[in-house]
């Protein structure tokens, strides 16, 4: 091999050297940030495939391999090898931003190599936790931040706005009708001839001239002496009131949504942990199960069975993985980005995450998962909470209560309002007129006129009587409609409350629950490798603590989610 006319890093010529002992391609690659290169491909028998790098920090399994790093942050295959020692891959140095490992596959004889990779150049962090320059930065969120652009993306709040104001226009139009209004008009006539009279053989007369034209300024003012108007601008300014409402329990409805996929999105984020956590445990039990085999006091179907556990582990990945991305595309499409946007969300402490079970030698030694102060529920916030005093709070609050208490009053001016059939009514008719052309008729060039109206309805056939009957039917369909939403405020109340109360006591035992697991993962494992126990005690074990680790991330967030509706349900949502 030589090197001659090409630059190389003392780095680059370490792997090559590994590449000359056991040849594999280096693939140098630009995308997410170097962190480790492929391990070997097994040769003995059929493995489960190997674990995928994620984001330039694979690993994989095979038999034992030699692996290495390119020299420009590239991950280098890992060789087939029998019974070599894994070594670790060279670290290439101010290379372009390494990619993810390769994904190798698991032989029956074959143990774990792992690479890293190479530095990052452009100030770069490592791990890819800084984006490639035209890369969009993550996007920083916590509850407050998504309930704000949850609430400005929303259409239904924008059109509860416009709602509001189009109540408010009716509101003045109706009472402009007991305003003055004022009108100009201008009017010309042309006839076919003057007319002109004689009376007793006198000289004829011109009464009207061929042609005429009026100007008049007339002010005309309906006298709302049945209070009429006034009751039909009060019934669009309530109705405007009930609007209001209905835009706050549209946002109530909008913030709490915004919480819920937001711990939703942090729930999906944690399980993938766990289901990462869970793999490479299993992996780490292939490799206790390869040992043991090869020594001859394992059981090949032991190694079958890690190597089952291994794949079903990756299966679990996968599904954890498409479901977090779901889940981030609904928030996205929750706060009004593009769904592909990388969201960075806000946690809250005391969650615990999946963490591969290390064997400390000591049962009940410190753990990954024992070292961490679990999310508990302050005292009182729940054993504090008088349900009849939330129910108070729910009925002087909940918009649905209100808006319905409104719409009862609106009902009832429909009622003022259809009787207006019958009442009389008074309009005040005031003119100008200014008659360019004088004539026998308007002798007068300028003339001025009050007229009042009154008009007393006495008989529309019943119009009036069925229109008042309907009216009152309105009212008390309204009065129904708010005692069943008073019973249906009770009832979310009361659900509310028992579901986090509920909840609440999960926590408690979700976090004991995965205490004992933990423990329970050790003890199997070493009285597996001490061989005292089976195997299939280590994999009951392990699926144990999936289970409890799963099972402490949804009782967090299954009480976040549920505080957050109980806030909903009386009427005081939390935008924190």
């Amino acid at each position: 091999m030589t090197y001659a006319n090409t630059k190389k890093t003392g780095a680059a010529l370490v792997a090559a050297l590994l590449l000359s002992i056991a040849p594999a391609a280096l693939h140098a690659q630009a995308g997410a940030a170097g962190a480790g290169g492929a391990a070997g491909a097994a040769n003995g028998g059929t493995g489960a495939p190997g674990n995928a790098g994620t984001t330039g920090n694979g690993t994989a399994t095979g038999t034992t391999g030699t692996a290495a790093s390119g020299a420009t942050g590239g991950t280098a295959a890992g060789t087939t090898g029998n019974n070599g020692a894994a070594a670790p891959g060279a670290t290439g140095a101010n290379g372009t931003n390494g990619a993810g490992g390769t994904t190798g596959t698991s032989g029956v004889n074959g143990t774990t190599g792992t690479g890293t990779g190479g530095a990052l150049s452009n100030g770069a962090a490592p791990g890819g936790s800084v984006p490639q320059t035209g890369n969009p930065a993550p996007v920083r969120y916590n509850v407050a931040q998504t309930v704000a652009d949850a609430l400005k993306s929303s259409a239904d709040v924008q059109t509860a706005t416009r709602n509001i104001e189009i109540d408010r226009r009716r509101a003045d139009e109706a009472a402009a009708q007991g305003r003055p209004n004022v009108n100009a008009r201008g009017q010309a006539t042309r006839y076919d001839q003057a007319t002109r009279i004689s009376i007793g053989g006198s000289p004829p007369i011109e009464v009207l001239p061929s042609h005429t034209e009026l100007l008049q300024l007339n002010l005309v003012d309906q006298l709302d002496i049945a209070g009429q108007i006034r009751a039909a601008s009060d019934q669009y300014r309530l109705q405007s009131l009930a609007d209001q409402f209905l835009l706050q329990q549209v946002s109530n409805a909008r913030i709490l949504r915004g919480r819920t996929i937001y711990f939703n999105l942090l729930r999906a984020q944690h399980q993938v942990q766990v289901a990462r956590a869970s793999l490479q445990n299993a992996q780490q039990q292939q490799k206790d199960a390869l040992s043991l085999y090869r020594a001859g006091t394992g059981q090949r179907i032991d190694l079958l069975r890690a190597n089952t556990q291994v794949a079903q582990a990756q299966q679990q990945l996968i599904q954890a993985q498409n479901n977090a991305g779901v889940a981030q595309s609904s928030f996205n499409d929750l706060v009004g980005r593009p769904l592909a946007t990388p969201i960075v969300v806000e946690d809250v402490p005391g969650v615990t995450v999946g963490q591969p079970v290390t064997n400390t030698g000591a049962v009940g030694a410190p753990s990954p998962e024992a070292t961490f102060t679990p999310y508990t529920v302050a005292p009182g916030e729940v054993g504090g909470i008088d349900l009849n005093r939330s129910l108070d709070t729910a009925f002087a609050s909940r918009p649905e209560i209100l808006a319905d208490q409104v719409n009862v009053r609106v009902a009832e001016t429909g009622i003022t309002l259809a009787r207006a059939g019958l009442e009389p009514t008074l309009t005040v008719d005031a003119a100008g007129d200014y008659f360019p052309t004088t004539s026998f008729q308007n002798p007068r060039q300028r003339t001025a006129e009050v007229t009042g109206t009154l008009t007393i309805p006495l008989y529309d056939a019943g119009a009036t009587r069925d229109r008042v009957q309907e009216a009152r039917l309105r009212r008390e369909n309204a009065q129904t409609t708010l005692e069943s939403q008073r019973s249906d405020v009770a009832l979310d109340v009361r659900q509310a409350y028992l579901n986090l109360v509920t909840a609440a006591n999960q926590i408690d035992a979700a976090n004991t629950a995965l205490e004992q697991a933990v423990a329970a993962r050790q003890l199997a494992e070493i009285r597996y490798r001490g061989g005292v126990g089976l195997f299939l005690e280590v994999t009951d074990a392990q699926a144990a603590l999936v289970q409890a680790e799963n099972s402490q991330v949804n009782a967090v967030y299954d009480y976040l989610v549920a505080r957050a509706q109980f806030q909903n349900a009386i009427g005081r949502p939390q935008t924190q």
